[in-house]
């Protein structure tokens, strides 16, 4: 018991002093997924804008598909959305994720990522820029069948008073094995 207690202590000690000396700790490892060979891509896209005022996650009208994962393999998922986009009204920010089968893929950051900013409440409803995000997912059929799994984007604004526009977006999903 006393030995647990001893290295506890000095954990915690080494810790103390890395923090004071200003050494930053990372809060989580980064992961790594590989795949031999590309499956199938999916490819969906608009020109007309959509808006949103919404503090919660919603959809982005017509911003998903479906792949199709055989039976007993698991196959890497890889989304990329690109959009232009404006994010206004008041100072915040306006988040984006994409989800597979309805669980966001990774890095799951939920509203900590963000796709565009007010910058400070200063931007404008025509403050347009061209912003991107890519996810992955790694999905295990364990089925004997195969099973088709729907990729989504959804958007939303962090602060009630913020708009949140997007336009000429552009949705790749490639499908690795």
């Amino acid at each position: 018991m006393q030995r647990i207690n001893k290295l506890g202590f000095r954990s915690t000690l080494v810790l103390g002093a890395l923090v004071a000396m200003g050494t930053q700790l990372p809060l989580s490892a980064a992961t790594t997924l590989s795949a031999t060979s590309l499956r199938a891509v999916k490819v969906v896209r608009e020109t007309a804008s959509t808006t949103t005022a919404s503090t919660v996650w919603v959809n982005v009208p017509g911003a998903t598909t479906t792949v199709t994962i055989p039976a007993l393999t698991t196959d890497l998922v890889l989304a990329q959305y690109t959009a232009e986009s404006v994010c206004y009204g008041a100072s915040g920010w306006c988040p984006v994720r994409i989800l597979l089968n309805g669980v966001e893929m990774d890095p799951a950051s939920g509203t900590d990522f963000a796709f565009d900013s007010s910058d400070g409440g200063t931007a404008s409803s025509s403050s347009w820029e061209s912003h991107a995000v890519q996810r992955s997912r790694a999905y295990t059929n364990s089925n004997t069948f195969p099973v088709a799994v729907t990729i989504q984007v959804q958007y939303m604004t962090t602060v009630a008073g913020m708009t949140f526009r997007l336009d000429d977006w552009h949705l790749t999903v490639q499908q690795f094995h």
